[in-house]
């Protein structure tokens, strides 16, 4: 074998020696990488529920201790998870253990489980999440909407975070936090975990989601006066009141006036809660001896409307009604075209009920969709005669 043979055999052998030792190089980085996304070394902090919290963030507060996580991550092949989050955090007697729960799916298929899950979604006084984005929250709890690309059978994906916990008193649990935690700090949350569920089960080239927490406003706003005759009812709602307006006023006095009448002391037990009023979104809750009688819904928002598919049906709730869906004793659902755009208007009734025309959707619904129905623009969803 000539010396310039065996140059180049060595020249080969170096060159492959030089090839196998940076492919070997490459797989340790990517491996490193794959560690530090998935936080399994000191590379990085570790994140909650599908690596959507930080441990050093959100939710948690200062001096939070004695943490458990039990997670069933979202992946492409299984678009669905769970996360359940607890901890102990405060001293002393201001000691308490917080509990939240973080799920991704689609809600049930079948036409009365999915409408009882909507019911539980839906609290009647949540906060829209500014900027349009398909969600809402309270205090401690609230629900997104992915992206459509996110739908699994026809049916669109929801992150829904639930909260509670238990304070040194040991008088049960209590919903929400606590701490002082605004809705905007429940749509922080919300947002991120929504973003994450998208990135891990790669449905949707959107781009991710954001919150625009400064356009959230401290106090809700009320909505514009339909009418500026009458004094505005219930849930700042024209019409929406424990007499029938169309009625006519008792001609009898009370016999004993220090005591009122009957329906002035059910007043007195009422109170009403204003979530969002939006022209895409309005909720309220009106509740009689601190339980909830009634909640009132309107949305507008194309992925929230999503929700309800299927669950109106094809014919008018009544005779008249230029809407489809179904009015009774129980409940009020129905979906509209108002002014171009799917809207969709609710009632639950719940156990305090106060036995006037506030908590029957037949007396009391009509009146919410007429009143918020003008104030979108919204042609008479009901013929008048």
């Amino acid at each position: 074998m000539s010396y310039s043979t065996l140059r180049a055999a060595g020249h080969a052998e170096r060159k492959g020696r030089v090839l196998t030792g940076a492919l070997a190089i490459a797989a340790l980085v990517a491996a490193l990488v794959a560690l530090w996304q998935t936080q399994s070394t000191p590379l990085a902090r570790r994140a909650y529920c599908w690596g959507s919290w930080p441990e050093d963030g959100s939710p948690f507060r200062g001096g939070a201790h004695d943490r458990v996580a039990e997670e069933s991550a979202p992946s492409r092949a299984h678009p669905a998870g769970l996360c359940t989050l607890r901890w102990r955090a405060g001293k002393g007697a201001g000691e308490y253990e917080q509990r939240v729960e973080l799920r991704l799916g689609t809600g049930p298929e079948a036409a009365g489980p999915r409408r009882a899950w909507l019911d539980g979604l839906f609290e009647g006084g949540d906060t829209a999440l500014p900027g349009r984005l398909p969600g809402f929250t309270t205090a401690g709890a609230g629900a997104l909407v992915l992206p459509q690309g996110c739908d699994v059978g026809g049916r669109p994906s929801v992150v829904t975070l639930t909260s509670s916990y238990a304070d040194a008193t040991g008088h049960g649990r209590h919903p929400g936090f606590p701490a002082a935690v605004s809705p905007p700090d429940t749509g922080v949350l919300l947002v991120r975990a929504a973003n994450r569920a998208a990135a891990v089960t790669g449905c949707s080239s959107a781009p991710p989601m954001r919150l625009r927490a400064r356009a959230v406003p401290a106090v809700p706003m009320l909505p514009l006066r339909v009418n500026p005759g009458p004094a505005s009812g219930r849930c700042a709602i024209p019409g929406l009141s424990v007499d029938d307006p169309s009625s006519e006023p008792s001609p009898e006095p009370s016999a004993d006036p220090s005591k009122g009448s009957a329906e002035g002391s059910v007043e007195d037990r009422l109170t009403d809660t204003v979530g969002s009023v939006h022209d895409d979104f309005q909720t309220c809750a009106i509740a009689g001896d601190g339980q909830w009688a009634a909640r009132f819904t309107m949305v507008g928002r194309p992925r929230l409307v999503a929700l309800f598919d299927g669950l109106t049906g094809d014919s008018p709730p009544a005779p008249g009604w230029r809407a489809h869906g179904r009015i009774d004793a129980d409940g009020a659902l129905i979906r509209a075209d108002c002014a171009g755009r799917p809207t969709v208007f609710t009632m639950r009734t719940g156990p305090g009920r106060t036995h006037t025309r506030l908590d029957d959707p037949r007396t009391s619904f009509p009146a919410f969709v007429e009143a918020v129905g003008e104030r979108i623009g919204c042609a008479h969803l009901r013929a008048h005669g």
